[in-house]
């Protein structure tokens, strides 16, 4: 036999061998494993190892009854675990946060015939042979507040209640009651209804200027509440993402909002005016909107701060509106080509336009062309900044201003006083139905208006033509017939040559917005 075949037969045998070991292994091992102890057992017995739970057979052969002392431990035990900060919040506020249902009638105007291109194409072209169709409807909307005493003030935003013709007011066990409204304010946002019972769960109001980024928001308010049907309020929760957010205005918007609280706990329509909650369960801000590109909730959401409505509660419930106070001064952005014009070496500030006669600013030598660089220590970039600093003050309220004046730096305190009341020469027109007056100075500074041009209109007569046209008191008409309007003198001129035209072509301002009028009369 040749040694080639004598050591392949050797490595046969070794594998036979080999293979059969490992049979009587398995054996051998599936043979001790039928009285191996429980894993659970081996680590119970083991001093190093985790302690793991032991449940009894009895436990596992038979539920335990209900009521029983194990079972009720262990129910209150996870209970307690879910009733988390949020909860606690949660059910302590709940009870205050309402809804409001309002009512409003407003004037729809309607071309008779279909144009493609709008009723503005139809009034020029077909306007003076066809009159426009008009009625009156109701329209409903509905918003959020949150009660903040006991006998029944309900703290919410102005926008909510604007032009209400009937408010109610759902409360959380759904008992519904008439509301009144007490007062509001444009410039802030915030009013207050009242509403008549008993003695009410009310929320407590909490500090807007310790809040913390990062820190729990929570927002409640009843969304889509008419279509849920439900006066129970709902809960949603994020943080506070950011603080002292400025809004820019867009073209069409009327207000400005300055130093708001922005969250991304989700605010839909409906959660307007409720309130936004910190983990003490205590109101930090009035939810008042979103931004959003899908009409929905995205996670950026605005409050304003619930100091800012502690400053002006007083006046609204006592007065109806805020007393402001008045500095006397009119100010714009200091730009880079009017610095220069200035030799100002300074970017930012406010510049002094105009000094009213009589003012506070005028008693204390300030003048036109002098810089506001801050007011009560804090800095003031622009006229934005100067306005929001002065927009809460009160009559008799102490102000320091830091001036520039000839590249030199000056500090003025003044004392703050009561608005006056704007004397106006008025000019009633009987067309139209409403009073016109020229823009002295006190108007073009209580409206923010960059130019004394044109008329403001000081009242319009219920059922006029005015009304039905939608103006207000505040407008201010730039141009008639595309012609601009400089003065009183002016405005009776176009409305003479209105009434032989029986054509209205109008521009008027409204809150820093320009809108256009074309109608036949």
């Amino acid at each position: 036999m040749s040694v080639d075949r004598v050591n392949k037969t050797i490595y046969i045998i070794v594998f036979l061998l080999a293979l059969a070991g490992a049979f009587i292994g398995t054996g051998l091992g599936l043979f001790w494993l039928k009285g191996i102890k429980p894993v659970s057992s081996i680590f119970q017995n083991e001093k190093n190892s985790a302690q793991l739970p032991v449940v009894s057979k009895s436990l596992l052969a038979t539920p335990p009854q209900a009521g029983s002392s194990l079972t009720t431990a262990l129910q209150e035990e996870i209970t307690e675990t879910r009733r988390n900060a949020i909860v606690r919040a949660a059910e302590k506020i709940g009870p205050a946060v309402v809804s409001i249902s309002v009512v409003q009638t407003r004037t729809i105007r309607e071309s008779p015939f279909f144009s493609p291109f709008g009723d503005e194409f139809f009034d020029e072209f077909w306007g003076r042979y066809f009159q426009p169709r008009e009625y009156k409807q109701k329209v409903y909307s509905l918003g959020s507040g949150v009660i903040i005493s006991e006998d029944g003030y309900v703290l919410t935003n102005e926008h909510v209640v604007r032009d209400a013709d009937e408010l109610k007011v759902t409360l959380p066990d759904g008992r519904e009651v008439k509301g009144k409204l007490v007062g509001q304010d444009f410039s802030s946002d915030l009013a207050v209804i009242k509403i008549e019972g008993d003695k009410f769960p009310y929320a407590l109001l909490g500090n807007s200027d310790n809040l913390i980024i990062g820190e729990w928001a929570i927002a409640l308010g009843n969304p889509f509440g008419y279509l849920l049907d439900d006066p129970h309020p709902t809960v949603t929760v994020g943080v506070i993402s950011a603080l002292n957010r400025d809004i820019k205005r867009r073209t069409g918007e009327e207000r400005v909002y300055r130093k708001m609280i922005q969250t991304d706990a989700a605010i839909n329509p409906g959660n307007s005016g409720g309130p936004l909650v910190n983990a003490d369960g205590e109101v930090i801000g009035i939810n008042t909107f979103i931004f959003t590109t899908s009409r929905g909730s995205e996670g950026i959401g605005f409050a304003i701060p619930v100091n800012r409505a502690k400053k002006i509660l007083s006046d609204l419930i006592s007065k109806g509106k805020v007393v402001k106070g008045w500095v006397g001064v009119r100010v714009q952005d200091l730009t880079p080509l009017l610095a220069q014009s200035l030799n100002m070496e300074e970017k930012e500030g406010a510049i002094i336009l105009e000094v009213e006669e009589g003012s506070p600013a005028e008693k204390v030598k300030i003048k036109r062309g002098d810089l506001i660089t801050e007011v009560n220590g804090e800095k003031v970039r622009d006229k934005a900044d100067f306005q929001d600093l002065i927009s809460l003050l009160k009559p008799g309220d102490k102000l320091e201003l830091s001036l520039v004046r000839d590249k030199k730096k000056l500090e003025i305190n003044l004392s703050v006083q009561k608005e006056p009341a704007v004397k106006v020469s008025e000019e009633k027109e009987d067309f139209l139905g409403i009073t016109v007056s020229e823009i002295t100075s006190g108007l073009a500074g209580k409206l923010s208006l960059s130019s004394r041009a044109g008329v403001v209109i000081t009242s319009v007569q219920e059922n006029s033509r005015g009304e039905s046209l939608g103006l207000r008191e505040g407008d201010v008409i730039r141009e008639i017939d595309n012609q601009k309007i400089k003065d009183r003198d002016d405005y009776k001129k176009m409305i003479s040559n209105i009434r032989k035209e029986r054509r209205l072509a109008m521009v008027i301002e409204r809150e820093g917005g320009f809108y256009r009028i074309s109608v036949t009369l």
